[in-house]
């Protein structure tokens, strides 16, 4: 049903961290690991609210559904990261 990405963990490097696989097809689907000196996250899959989406199709409205855990997990994983910690005012 519908499109989904990944990666092939035989192309892996050791040093990605894989946090999310698929043993049985040998892909990583949920990965981790530094570049230069920033960081990366890859979560593949599918469109969590139009699995049937394919290249080429409009855009998800994500005004629609504002509460996917799919996208506030990608959301998660872009801004926190980057967020500094304020200091406490104690």
């Amino acid at each position: 049903m519908g499109q989904t990405t990944a990666f092939r963990k035989s192309v892996i490097k050791p040093v990605i961290l894989v946090m999310g696989e698929i043993n049985s097809l040998y892909e990583a689907r949920y990965i981790h690991g530094t570049a230069g000196k920033g960081t990366f996250t890859f979560y593949g899959g599918h469109d969590p609210e139009d699995y049937r989406h394919l290249v080429g199709d409009p855009p998800t409205d994500l005004e629609l559904h504002p509460n996917s855990p799919g996208y506030r997990l990608i959301l998660n994983n872009i801004l926190f990261p980057s967020a500094k910690k304020k200091k406490q005012k104690t």
